[in-house]
């Protein structure tokens, strides 16, 4: 078999996917079986490897691939550039934590889309659940009046909002999707970050409707989403009718499972 014989049939590929595009692999291998009298596993991987270096499609991850309009603009996969602020927490977390499982990140990467910036940037630090009252009170002592454990809606607007910059500590949540360190610290990725902000209403509460659309849009324009990872996150979460509702009729965003 030659290099000559492989047909990316791209044209075809994306009249065939023009409602989603977000493919499984499963798909693809589908699609491209269907259209090929000679389809082994060997040529499919060859495929994918041309359709990728062609920059055709982008892995989010999970074994989903991206399928990209004719001259869209190509994603990247998101690496935010944590601050001072956040870099000195990460750095206190793993001396006085080093075998504790966290995430972490903060509100001002949130400003990238959004034309009114944020007055003031939370560092958002989910920690495993019995970890909670521990880490609170050993960093309290550090952070004495700027770091809150698990604030309701009211105190939210009491002392946290005020504050240009505060911690914020809660639970977290079982089969979290980890994503990768960034510098090595465990940064909370992006399908966390989107559910997160559909569904903790008190923690988010200031956020407008506008604001979160032009979040959810401005990271799916940019940036490479593994929407598998959304939907575990979203299922774990109970916000799957939320997500599903939000996307689909506030959002440009097409992706399976929530059309």
């Amino acid at each position: 078999m030659t290099k000559e014989s492989i047909k990316l049939r791209v044209s075809e590929l994306q009249n065939a996917f023009k409602h989603t595009q977000y493919i499984e692999k499963k798909a693809l291998r589908d699609f491209y079986a269907a259209n090929s009298s000679d389809f082994s596993e060997q040529k499919f991987r060859r495929v994918l490897y041309r359709l990728e270096k062609n920059s055709i499609i982008s892995s989010t991850g999970s074994g989903v691939y991206y399928l990209y309009e004719d001259e869209e603009p190509r994603k990247k996969k998101y690496r935010p550039n944590p601050s001072e602020s956040l870099n000195r927490l990460a750095k206190r977390m793993k001396k006085s934590f080093p075998y504790l499982k966290y995430q972490i990140w903060e509100t001002r990467i949130l400003n990238e889309f959004l034309v009114l910036q944020l007055g003031q940037n939370h560092l958002i630090l989910d920690v495993e659940k019995d970890a909670t009252s521990s880490v609170f009170n050993q960093l309290s002592e550090k952070y004495t009046g700027k770091i809150f454990l698990d604030p309701d809606r009211s105190t939210m607007a009491r002392y946290v909002q005020p504050l240009p910059e505060a911690i914020i500590i809660s639970k977290l949540v079982s089969q979290t999707p980890m994503g990768r360190k960034v510098e090595a610290i465990p940064y909370a990725p992006i399908e966390k970050i989107l559910v997160d902000l559909l569904v903790d209403d008190e923690k988010f509460d200031t956020l407008q409707e506008n604001e979160l659309i032009a979040i959810y849009n401005g990271f799916f324009d940019m940036y490479l989403v593994d929407p598998k990872s959304l939907l575990r996150y979203a299922g774990r979460r109970n916000a799957i009718p939320k997500l599903q509702e939000f996307v689909s009729n506030r959002t440009k965003i097409k992706i399976f499972g929530l059309d």
